[in-house]
């Protein structure tokens, strides 16, 4: 994790993997391959229902009864991370501008992701590295926080969470978000666009300077 000298309890804590990495979009086309290799015809639709959200190894029972299938969990799980690290250049821009927008108001960005730690200071690169905190979370499920995530997040981080805001992705983890005491935005990945984001402070396909300031907003600093 960066080291700050920023002291503020606030945050946003942010998604990564889906609301700035896109990983369920980014992923879907590889992941249907993958699928298919194996003898099972899916649809994005179907991705959504029944691997967002699920463990590998759950999605594998149910989809192959009787443990045919004891690679393919992992196989999951190398697809999804491969498709993340597509995002780079995405991944610097967005952040750049939630960084130039937040740090006049003291408060932190913190980025959660299923990524190693060293990757995804590597797409940063050397101008944003030391400007967030990176927090890699080891979950056996792809794209979910539970609500015991973004607690256990914050409390790392040393803010509060009455006093930041997740940017989610997906509509599960807006649930869990809110669950947690945190204030919402979705900036949804675009295959969650059909998601029931109810509670959210904000909606939107986009992250951008206007997405911020609902954010700041929220938090009594816009």
């Amino acid at each position: 994790m960066s080291t700050q000298t920023n002291t503020t309890n606030r945050a946003f804590v942010i998604e990564t993997d889906t609301a700035l990495l896109h990983g369920v979009t980014r992923s879907a086309e590889p992941l249907l391959a993958l699928f298919k290799e194996n003898g099972l015809e899916m649809t994005p639709w179907q991705i959504i229902q029944r691997v967002v959200g699920s463990t590998p190894e759950r999605f594998v029972d149910q989809a192959f009864p009787g443990n045919t299938k004891p690679g393919l969990p992992e196989a999951i799980r190398s697809t999804v991370l491969a498709a993340l690290q597509q995002g780079a250049a995405k991944l610097v821009e967005d952040v750049g501008m939630i960084v130039a927008e937040l740090a006049p108001k003291n408060v932190k960005v913190v980025l959660v992701s299923a990524l190693p730690d060293t990757r995804l200071k590597e797409m940063l690169g050397d101008t944003l590295r030391d400007q967030v905190q990176v927090v890699q979370v080891k979950r056996s499920h792809c794209f979910v926080y539970r609500s015991e995530t973004w607690c256990a997040v914050c409390a790392r981080v040393k803010v509060h969470t009455r006093l930041s805001v997740a940017v989610v992705g997906s509509a599960i983890s807006c649930r869990a978000a809110l669950a947690a005491g945190l204030h919402a935005i979705a900036a949804y990945d675009p295959l969650m666009e059909g998601n029931d984001f109810s509670g959210a402070d904000y909606v939107t396909g986009k992250v951008d300077k206007k997405m911020v300031a609902e954010g700041l907003r929220r938090l009594r600093l816009a």
